[in-house]
């Protein structure tokens, strides 16, 4: 019968039979293989396989990599060119009407070697002072926001209170609609951030960041300080009750920024 099967069906006839025979042998004789020695000799064969194999997984997961970051490349260096005209812009605008130019803002690194305050931080020492240029009154920030501004300073040390702080007060705004508030921490009936002096008629989201807005001598414009969580009623019924969640981590300190003072002649940031 097989001389009236096609070529192809009966090449698929023979391959089943002969897989059909393995099977039974290999059930026959399954306990007498020698089978750490096949498994060493399918190590030796399918090893330089699997390299292989994972070799060119590596090269194609760092191709597309590549090209990720070619494109994110891309749209930084456009973003970087919006950012430079839009600065250019402003500095033009601010000459013709009279306006001071903005300046850039000095950071200098600092170690954060304590943090005080129970069950949140309150304040933290700074590993440096006088010697390196810090001075009372000065922004610290975080990689991710405000921290706060130093207190207190010494030769190599310096004191901060952070933003947590019940006695701080710290002049903000909403970055996207530059609706003005103060920020204060409070303690009762819980700890938490609270952006005051908010009139009810002004709109605040959930979601929307608030950053410094420059109206204290303290603090720059434009450091970001949290998201907006929450928004009530202030018990008065007067203006908005606006609870603020930090931006910066301040239960995992280690490192901040100092926001050094312009040296004379440099002008207003």
């Amino acid at each position: 019968m097989g001389g009236f099967l096609p070529p192809a069906e009966r090449r698929s006839s023979a391959l089943l039979g002969l897989y059909a025979a393995l099977s039974i042998l290999l059930l026959l004789a399954g306990d007498r293989l020698p089978t750490a020695s096949l498994r060493g000799l399918g190590a030796i064969v399918f090893t330089p396989l699997d390299r292989l194999v994972l070799s060119v997984d590596r090269m194609a997961g760092a191709w597309r990599e590549n090209q990720r970051l070619h494109q994110r490349l891309a749209e930084l260096e456009v973003e970087n060119v919006r950012l430079k005209l839009s600065g250019l812009e402003n500095q033009q605008l601010r000459q013709q009407i009279g306006l001071p130019a903005w300046h850039g803002v000095d950071l200098k690194p600092v170690e954060i070697v304590a943090l005080s305050g129970e069950p949140i931080p309150v304040a933290a020492t700074l590993s440096a002072g006088h010697q390196q240029g810090v001075e009372v009154g000065d922004a610290v920030m975080a990689q991710d926001g405000l921290l706060g501004r130093v207190s207190e300073v010494y030769p190599s040390l310096a004191r901060a209170v952070l933003l947590t702080d019940p006695n701080s007060a710290i002049a903000c705004e909403v970055e996207s609609t530059g609706v003005l508030g103060i920020l204060h921490s409070m303690t009762a009936p819980r700890p938490r951030l609270v952006l005051t002096g908010v009139p009810l008629s002004d709109t605040v989201r959930i979601g929307q960041q608030i950053v410094t807005s420059g109206f204290s001598s303290r603090y720059p414009r434009g450091i970001r300080v949290g998201t907006v969580m929450r928004v009530g009623r202030e018990t008065s019924g007067l203006t908005q009750d606006i609870e603020v969640a930090p931006s910066a981590r301040l239960g995992r300190l280690r490192y901040g920024f100092v926001v050094m003072r312009p040296g004379p002649g440099e002008g207003p940031r």
